[in-house]
């Protein structure tokens, strides 16, 4: 947002509020600011930033300039192309104005107009190779039409001096909805105008053929294992992926813990899960959450009930089920006794193959507290996105069941509708 001053009229009298010289014109543009600068110029060409994001980028664009002369922008800074080759006095003045003000092209050799975001440093700057050396200028952050006009040429390349006179003005105002208006080029005497250069056409690199490169495998005792092509290791990795997904991988099921297994388990129940409405969806979380606290034993207690009943209707569950935590600590002290916060936990950890057994259930955990786990499964159905909810509380309740899952799946397409 631009911060501009403002005229005051009170009982009569102007009220100003200065920080530089106003100055107002017949199209009633307001000069808000005016600041002389010195800049060094080299190599035919300055450059003007309106953020950091245009560091490093001069080298692009400089080649898109000289396509499009005298300038260039990218909306993050300006590549302006100078007659003279070297200026290392070259005396500009900045102006930022309320709007377009009244243009005066005639009086200078060449004009071209950009569009330039200033960002939240509030300020532009100023460089030329072999740069570094950067000249700034306080501006207001906002988007811009930038005017940069130059005059007091005397050729087209070396100048005759490092300092030969020329001048230069950048004048800015708010974009708005104002259009660039065609760039002016000093025509010089004898010689003319530069003409604009092509875009080079990019040199094609040979491709390199990757996937017939040969590897070698070591394996952990540092011994030679194999040696096999890139495209044989990746035929392979898609090969584990579709093991792993019973199938082609499921992108809209990639993100969620339990998603694989269950496309793995029952792919045409994955799929339908995934074709499935908002409403549907909710529907199915909610099933599967009372399914898992059925099986576990849960939803007949008293603190249970409730709960159930106020997920079903869009309610905030009452205590204890405020949070996971709150649940956790109730169902402990029901199933263990008072005090269970300093129960020492035995965790058996076994490490097994990453690969998938075809026929192996994913979803069987072995000897779990049942009602602990299904516990979760209430607050995965209230999940606010509907997939995420459907297919959480379905895998608590997947793992709920167990070594019975298929149980859980088959009840599942009865109540869905979704027998073959």
């Amino acid at each position: 947002m631009l911060a501009f001053w403002i005229l005051f009229i009170r009982n009569s009298n102007v009220i100003v509020v200065p920080l530089c010289k106003y100055r107002l014109v017949a199209d009633n543009a307001v000069k808000l600011s005016e600041q002389s600068l010195v800049l060094f110029m080299d190599y035919g060409q300055f450059y003007l930033y309106g953020d950091d994001d245009g560091f490093g980028r001069e080298t692009d664009l400089l080649e898109l300039a000289m396509a499009s002369r005298p300038a260039y922008s990218d909306g993050t800074v300006v590549i302006v192309l100078s007659p003279h080759q070297n200026n290392f006095n070259m005396h500009t003045t900045v102006e930022v104005w309320s709007s377009r003000p009244t243009s005066d092209r005639e009086k200078w050799q060449q004009v071209s107009e950009s569009f330039l975001t200033v960002g939240p440093q509030g300020s532009i700057s100023f460089d030329s190779p072999p740069g570094g050396e950067f000249i700034v200028c306080d501006v207001p952050e906002g988007s811009y039409l930038v005017e940069i006009a130059g005059r007091g040429f005397v050729n087209y390349g070396w100048p005759g001096s490092t300092e030969p006179g020329d001048v230069w003005r950048v004048r800015m105002w708010p974009a708005g909805g104002d259009e660039v208006r065609p760039s002016l080029q000093w025509d010089m005497p004898g010689y003319g105008v530069p003409v604009d250069e092509p875009i080079p056409e990019p040199i094609p690199r040979p491709q390199r053929d990757i996937e017939s490169k040969w590897i070698t495998i070591y394996g952990e005792n540092g011994e030679l294992s194999r040696v096999v092509q890139i495209s044989d290791l990746r035929a392979e990795a898609a090969e584990r992926e579709r093991q792993e997904w019973g199938g082609d991988p499921m992108p809209e099921l990639e993100r969620f813990q339990s998603g694989k297994e269950l496309a793995r388990m029952d792919r045409p129940l994955a799929e339908a899960v995934v074709r499935m409405n908002v409403a549907t969806l909710r529907r199915l979380a909610f099933w599967a959450a009372v399914q898992a606290y059925e099986h576990a034993g849960l939803a007949d207690r008293d603190w249970v009930r409730p709960a159930l009943n106020a997920m079903h209707v869009g309610q905030q569950l009452p205590e204890p089920f405020g949070n996971r935590t709150t649940a956790f600590e109730h169902l402990h002290e029901e199933e263990f006794g008072a005090g269970t916060d300093n129960v020492e936990l035995e965790v058996k950890i076994e490490i097994v193959d990453h690969s998938p057994q075809p026929e192996s259930n994913p979803f069987d955990h072995g000897n779990i507290h049942v009602p602990s786990y299904a516990l979760n499964a209430i607050f995965d159905a209230i999940e606010s996105d509907p997939l995420t909810a459907a297919v959480n509380a379905l895998g608590t309740a997947a793992v709920t069941f167990g070594k019975d899952i298929r149980m859980l799946f088959a009840r599942a397409r009865v109540e869905f509708d979704l027998e073959d």
